[in-house]
């Protein structure tokens, strides 16, 4: 009964508060239920079956260098259409269960920073940089991963950027793979709302193995400065191989400073065969459901 109460609270604070232009934080705080199912068939009957439920709670914040003008579009778009340079920090903790049985809690840290050069004259004015650390830590596994990003405003509500990602496990020891793509977003404005729309690209380079070439696009459109609904779509291929993402999302800014959004992802595997043993096909399946809050001040 307490929980319920102090949740009904904090938004009823969140409603109440006055609106707040523009702002400097952002505090989030989000949980992901996912289940992953995968078969094995041959000649067409299962012959056996896993199933990988999981459970992830995250929280972030960030802090923008200057402070964020609310007044250019879709307060969801406040951050791009304003050109803001940022710093996020992130935590993420979860539990996995294989096959009903419960595994050791999985964790991982995240920071992130975006640079915008901005200002009158300036011969790099519009040019960004993008910068992310990241460390997994499931059972018996390190998994880091670096990011570096170097992009523009080719238009105040166009940004084109090129990204170099490299994946290693522990401390370097493991194997490692190395990402080369880019990322195009552009938002259209409708007078009250609009539509924001990006594609991306990316090529992964793996170690005695094809490369995994993945496309994507995505797409949000927004009813008014408060409210907004996406869909997205992803592909991955690899020898012949796809996966392919499927994702919506809604997000609804109850005041100038409190959102709630809720999300689903489906991904599936296709025309996954084991060549050395003809007739067999593996299938699998990956749902997520996401919900979480943002507060800014």
């Amino acid at each position: 009964m307490f929980k319920k109460t102090a949740i009904i609270t904090g938004i009823a604070l969140a409603m109440s508060a006055g609106a707040q232009a523009d702002y400097d934080w952002e505090l989030g705080a989000g949980y992901t239920a996912g289940k992953l199912e995968g078969k094995l068939k041959f000649n067409g009957q299962e012959v056996e079956k896993e199933d990988l439920d999981t459970d992830q709670y995250a929280l972030s914040g960030t802090w923008y260098m200057e402070t964020v003008d609310t007044s250019n579009g879709p307060l969801g778009e406040a951050a791009f259409l304003d050109h803001a340079s940022n710093i996020t920090l992130a935590f993420g903790d979860g539990k996995v269960r294989f096959n009903n049985e419960n595994n050791d809690d999985e964790q991982s840290y995240e920071a992130s920073m975006r640079y915008v050069a901005e200002g009158p004259g300036w011969k790099l004015s519009g040019w960004l940089v993008d910068l992310s650390a990241m460390r997994a830590e499931p059972e018996n596994e390190k998994i880091d991963q670096y990011n570096v990003g170097v992009g523009k405003y080719i238009t105040d509500n166009t940004t084109l950027v090129l990204n170099y990602e490299s994946t290693s496990l522990n401390n370097g020891n493991g194997s490692g793979v190395d990402s080369y793509g880019g990322t195009v977003e552009h938002f259209f404005a409708f007078g009250d709302g609009g539509l924001k729309a990006e594609g991306n690209f990316a090529r992964t380079y793996l170690n005695n193995a094809d490369d995994i070439d993945s496309y994507g696009v995505s797409a949000t459109y927004y009813l008014s400065n408060n409210l907004g609904f996406g869909a997205n779509w992803e592909q991955l291929e690899q020898s012949g191989y796809e996966i392919n993402q499927f994702g919506v999302s809604a997000e609804w800014f109850i005041n100038e400073s409190f959102a709630v959004s809720l999300s689903y992802m489906d991904q599936e595997a296709d025309n996954i065969r084991n060549f050395e043993q003809v007739g067999d096909k593996l299938e699998v399946t990956n749902e997520e459901l996401a919900i979480s809050g943002l507060f800014r001040f």
